[in-house]
């Protein structure tokens, strides 16, 4: 990706709450087209005794200034939580003509927001608000403090919006659960989840302060990539069931995710045993001499760095959410399917954008991919409940799943299978099964309406790609990044692709304004918007996945009890 202006200023804004010294973003003929504050606090740093507590408010008296008065310096972009690296960066290739690379600092005192402001005058009502969840897995990324994510292109072409981005915690930081998680710390009344905490937190910081830059609190969009949309769901389902006066989202984008399982509960054994693991793996007495407060305390006392060091050495080496009936509720995946959750997201006229690119499965080639059928099983462990993993590897008629007991385990071949089944039952069951089945209940009329929903999918690899992701793996998961943020602009996209991207970004500057999707649900098995392989966007296509997506969709929701749950999937009686 190339510079994203020709130059960079200072600029202070003055609040009820302080002064913020940002930067100014100008485009080649010095025209002012973004403001841009960093590392600005939404809670209390997560260290020491606050590590595995949810976030903890700022004080009262909190303002941008610094102590003597002057503007506080929000400059430059705040650390990332720690994080491990992953297979996945093989991908992206070296381009000599990219800006150079934004180095960003890890630490666990990551609770910050970055946010972008349109440099022109804000409408009546202020600007609309995106408030964007980065992706990674749950276990790495950054909000968006790289070139690839700057928005800059966004607002020099005409689709201004006050852009927020929170960092929260990841992995083990934001993801660790269990039993002896929540005996160890009675602080908390269901230890776990603490990313999708961080996240609502600067979520209400957001509603609560984007007045102060220009933007309209009662006009939030939620939503991310990835991970990003997992969790964007999650915090739509959590901001559903409050009162009137608590909730604030009016609608979600969901770019490649969804969710199809009921997540595990936090007295799974599975949480159990990743939690001693964890502790063994850090020479941690995790005997049944000692106690979960110990445990936890000595936990506690561990740097970062060998916390995520021990990451590398867990067979159970993926964090994610849980069901925790506090954020979470056990009648999650319930909901779903009942249409109760349909119906109140007609009540509440939330509108919904969610989608995939074509070619999801080749990125997850790249990521811990297994090589013997024991591999397999012990890799969707990381991501799915053990009944959920116990249905996949019976799909053998939807998937070429190699037979232990038939092929021979050590050929390259069989191999490569496991690494391609893997891919493509990862990719069915993050994107294009859980996104099926998702619209197919949102479309579900439960005598209240249905939301108003819009389908999408991308083939479109533009040529400017090859310079920046590998052309082997196509268009790829998170190969949509240069349409969604524009950076295809400095990117290498000509006139034409220009208008390709402008053409299908239009329901989604729509979005944000609050604007008409102009779709319904009422036809879920066709694709209200599909950019095809030459870039044309196509309205209203039969989806070929559809069948091959419902099967997968409904022996998850099987396997998961959407009705009648055993205790390992959902903890307590419904």
């Amino acid at each position: 990706m190339g510079a994203t202006h020709s130059k960079t200023t200072s600029y202070v804004l003055e609040t009820k709450k302080g002064k913020l010294r940002g930067i100014e973003q100008k485009d080649a003929n010095g025209k002012p087209i973004l403001y841009r504050y960093a590392k600005i606090p939404y809670a209390r740093p997560p260290v020491g005794d606050l590590r595995w507590r949810r976030p903890q408010p700022l004080s009262s008296d909190f303002s941008f200034s610094t102590a003597s008065g002057e503007p506080g310096d929000y400059s430059q972009f705040g650390p990332i939580c720690p994080q491990p690296e992953y297979g996945h960066g093989a991908a992206v290739l070296e381009n000599p003509d990219a800006a150079p690379k934004i180095e960003n600092t890890q630490s666990e005192d990551c609770l910050y927001l970055n946010i972008w402001v349109p440099a022109s005058s804000p409408p009546p009502s202020g600007w609309p608000v995106q408030f964007h969840i980065h992706g990674g897995w749950l276990q790495v990324g950054d909000a968006n403090q790289s070139n690839d994510h700057d928005p800059f292109d966004i607002f020099a072409n005409g689709h201004p919006r006050i852009i927020a981005v929170p960092t929260y915690r990841l992995n083990l930081f934001g993801f660790l659960a269990g039993s002896d998680l929540a005996s160890a710390e009675p602080a908390d009344p269901a230890p776990g989840n603490y990313g999708l905490w961080d996240q609502r937190m600067a979520l209400e910081w957001v509603q609560q302060n984007i007045a102060f830059f220009g933007g309209n609190p009662n006009m939030i969009t939620v939503g991310g990539l990835s991970a990003g949309a997992h969790s964007a769901f999650l915090q739509l389902y959590y901001d559903t069931y409050l009162s009137d006066s608590q909730r604030i989202i009016k609608q979600v984008y969901l770019w490649s995710n969804a969710i199809a399982i009921q997540p595990n509960p936090l007295t799974s054994q599975i949480l159990t045993d990743q939690f001693i693991s964890l502790c063994e793996a850090l020479s941690i007495d995790a005997s049944s001499n000692s106690s979960s407060k110990s445990r936890l305390v000595a936990l506690r006392q561990v740097p970062a760095d060998q916390l995520v060091t021990a990451i590398s050495k867990l067979k159970m080496h993926t964090f994610r959410t849980s069901t925790d009936n506090s954020f979470l509720s056990n009648k999650f995946l319930r909901t779903l399917h009942d249409g109760s959750f349909t119906a109140l997201l007609a009540k509440h006229k939330i509108r919904v954008i969610l989608g995939e690119v074509c070619d999801e499965a080749l990125l997850y080639k790249l990521v811990n991919p297994p090589s013997t059928h024991t591999d397999l099983v012990r890799q969707f462990g990381n991501y799915y409940p053990k009944p959920v993993v116990d249905k996949l590897v019976t799909l053998t008629d939807v998937y070429d799943i190699p037979d232990p007991a038939k092929d021979d385990a050590s050929s390259q071949e069989t191999k490569e299978r496991y690494q391609d089944v893997f891919a493509r039952i990862v990719a069915d069951m993050q994107v294009h099964a859980s996104l099926r089945g998702l619209t197919k209940c949102l479309a579900a009329d439960t005598g209240s309406g249905t939301p108003e929903v819009l389908r999408y999918r991308i083939s479109w690899r533009a040529k400017e790609l090859d310079h920046w992701i590998a052309p082997e793996v196509g268009v790829c998961h998170a190969a949509d990044t240069p349409i969604w943020w524009m950076s295809g602009w400095r990117g290498g996209y000509d006139e034409e692709d220009k208008q390709k991207a402008l053409k299908f970004l239009k329901p989604f500057a729509d979005l944000f304004e609050g604007k008409s999707l102009g779709v319904t649900t009422a036809m879920p098995h066709r694709i209200a918007r599909y950019m095809d392989q030459n870039g044309q966007t196509h309205e209203n296509v039969e989806d070929d996945l559809w069948e091959k997506a419902m099967r997968v969709w409904d022996a998850v929701a099987e396997a998961g009890g959407k009705t009648n749950q055993s205790d390992e999937m959902r903890g307590l009686k419904l």
